[in-house]
């Protein structure tokens, strides 16, 4: 796990050209003789998150489903869209509701359109040139960024490993905005890294060791490349923005936290007032 962390650095302090450029290299075998027939991204353009791309996003699917009570009907806002992880799964579930994403890699996006958006028009992919050290990307402060989209429009948003790489000020503007597009009693699907009271810094897993108060940073370099809240901080803000949480499970990424049945990051179910 050090090595593991060490690497991570290493992979942050790269630029995002070399990192794909790695990435497709890397994958190029497998990807020349993939099933082009099978609606996914090539390996070697996946850029967002840990494990089988087809197999997370079915899970989240069944999850947005069960938990959190999404209906076919329902308006969904996928914050940070990445590559299509979680649209995916859903243009076999949403019919009659309608489907946003965007995010902040223009790859990503152009990918979605592409192969996503043209062959469902119910799901739309936005583009937005957002600023963030983690893709080297100077544009729009997150922290002053109005969605654009209608006031309470949304039945159902979630944030699936965006959070974690927020720092306050970015956190609390997005947190303003979905309470503006979403509807009342809507729910909101996020995850976190989410540090309580007992929480170590030298924990093996995932290490936050530059300490700001209410989060914790694990570069401070690098500062969206992951950051740590602690929990008292993200109920104020649930408060303040007009949100109820309903459920909070905790991941495996604290070392008392057992692999089995549960997600690496913290997850929080909250629904508008």
């Amino acid at each position: 796990m050090v090595l593991e962390n060490k690497l991570r650095k290493l992979y942050y302090w790269l630029p995002p050209s070399f990192r794909l450029l790695a990435r497709k290299l890397f994958y190029l075998p497998k990807d020349i003789f993939r099933d082009k027939k099978i609606l996914q991204p090539p390996e070697g353009l996946i850029y967002t998150g840990r494990g089988d791309f087809i197999k997370v996003g079915k899970y989240w699917k069944e999850r947005f489903i069960k938990d959190g009570f999404m209906m076919p009907e329902h308006n969904v806002l996928d914050i940070g869209s990445g590559i299509g992880r979680m649209a995916l799964p859903l243009t076999t579930y949403l019919s009659t509701g309608k489907y946003e994403g965007f995010d902040a890699v223009y790859q990503g996006v152009k990918w979605c359109k592409e192969n996503i958006q043209s062959q469902y028009p119910h799901f739309n992919f936005q583009y937005v040139d957002l600023s963030n050290d983690l893709y080297k990307a100077k544009g729009i402060d997150p922290s002053t960024y109005s969605f654009n989209y209608e006031d309470k429009y949304f039945d159902f948003i979630f944030a699936i490993s965006v959070f974690t790489h927020m720092i306050d000020s970015e956190l609390e503007n997005y947190l303003r905005q979905s309470a503006r597009v979403i509807k009342e009693n809507g729910i909101l699907f996020a995850t976190f890294f989410i540090l309580s009271d007992d929480y170590k810094p030298d924990n093996q897993r995932f290490n936050f060791p530059y300490d700001y108060g209410h989060y914790r940073l694990m570069d401070k370099v690098v500062e969206s490349a992951n950051v740590a809240y602690r929990f008292d901080y993200l109920q104020r803000l649930f408060i303040q923005f007009g949100f109820t949480i309903e459920r909070y499970e905790k991941g495996y990424w604290l070392e008392n936290i057992p692999q089995n049945n549960n997600d690496f990051q913290d997850l929080l179910i909250v629904r508008k007032n």
